[in-house]
């Protein structure tokens, strides 16, 4: 199979990103999602197998004639990188074009600029790539899921205070100085979210919220199964129901919660071994986080009215499911109206979210739509 194709159409793109995200799918079934003609899918999806993207299945359906013959992606057509980290380690980690994670690693690294967490990614690739994970050639590029919101054309963050090197003019040049593959910027709260979309518990689901608690707080939106990225690629900001200075749902918030007590705890690997039943200081954080959250979800739940919240983020998944426990109790999206109201679920994928996510962004980028 060639290398991965460098440009494709807007009608190439739109058939693979249905595919991508509704596959296995028969062509008859693609027309309605895409505006194309029967004709016109039919042309594109062999010009698409032609070139390694799709292939074949078999689906009997037990009636006469011919089986139908439903398109899926080709897993191994394309490879990507995502880049996720914290003030003390950064996540790397290596997908497919379905999403799968072929390699990951997390190496302890002080993110003091763009360029030191870019090598220490570069080195985790680089290594991988040596050890025949993935073809060289069909690496579209690295995803990094940035600690802060949009200023400037994707180019320069308002980052987290805990990150001042990265208030860069342009922190996309400043990354890619010292990749050998092209690098693709993105909210970490929205990697968290496309994450969740290609391997989680949003591939069951057509619209949700992904509440990311982070060093600081976010969101990330999917609608009709892809991202939603708003005017700006801020869409989601949650954190401003939560005004800095005031306790709020966010890591940095728990971290002086937790040093004020004495607990030892300073970054987000910190608190794997701990409990809430054994921590009263973070049992009384998690009930009054879990309080905030509700309130903020509540009024984005029905601004929004999606299928579902998804919680996740930095936090390991024992303390996501007791925040989650607390956020969805029967008061919760209850005016006494009798309304629908939205599952809540904790990440499937805990804090791997953001690394798939980060790594499905260069997809997103070279392959499919942009949401």
């Amino acid at each position: 199979m060639s290398a991965t194709p460098s440009h494709l159409s807007p009608s190439e793109r739109k058939v693979l990103d249905v595919i991508w995200r509704h596959g296995p799918i028969a062509r008859i079934d693609i027309g309605p999602l895409t505006d194309l003609s029967t004709m016109s899918v039919t042309r594109i999806a062999r010009e698409l197998t032609e070139h390694g993207l799709l292939e074949e299945g078999v689906q009997r359906t037990g009636a006469r004639g011919q089986p139908t013959r439903p398109l899926t992606v080709r897993a191994d057509a394309a490879c990507s990188a995502g880049l996720y980290f914290t003030n003390r380690q950064v996540q790397v980690g290596l997908i497919d074009l379905s999403g799968r994670l072929l390699a990951y690693e997390t190496r302890p690294c002080d993110a003091d600029s763009p360029g030191e967490v870019a090598r220490a990614a570069v080195d985790v690739i680089e290594a991988a790539l040596a050890r025949g994970v993935a073809p060289r050639d069909r690496m579209l590029g690295i995803g990094v899921a940035l600690p802060g919101d949009f200023i400037t054309d994707r180019r320069q963050i308002n980052a987290h205070e805990w990150f001042p090197g990265f208030r860069g003019q342009d922190l996309s040049a400043e990354l890619q100085a010292v990749c050998p593959f092209p690098i693709v910027v993105e909210n970490d709260a929205a990697c968290a979210a496309l994450g969740e979309r290609l391997v989680g518990i949003g591939q069951t689901l057509s619209s949700y919220f992904f509440c990311h608690i982070g060093h600081g707080i976010g969101g990330g939106l999917v609608l009709d199964g892809r991202l939603y990225r708003g005017s700006n690629g801020n869409a989601g900001m949650i954190g401003v129901q939560f005004p800095n200075g005031r306790p709020r749902p966010s890591g940095q918030d728990l971290f002086a919660t937790l040093s004020a007590e004495g607990v030892p705890a300073t970054d987000f690997a910190d608190l794997e071994d701990l409990h809430p039943q054994d921590c009263p200081a973070l049992r009384a954080w998690i009930v009054r986080a879990a309080n905030q959250l509700r309130q903020g979800l509540w009024v984005t739940a029905r601004i929004i009215d999606p299928d579902a919240i998804i919680i996740g983020g930095r936090l390991p998944r024992h303390l996501l499911q007791e925040i989650v426990a607390r956020v969805d109790d029967a008061s919760f999206c209850n005016e006494g109206a009798l309304l629908p109201r939205p599952k809540v679920f904790a990440s499937s994928l805990g804090p791997t979210a953001g690394v798939v996510g980060a790594a499905a962004v260069p997809l997103y980028e070279r392959l499919l739509i942009a949401g």
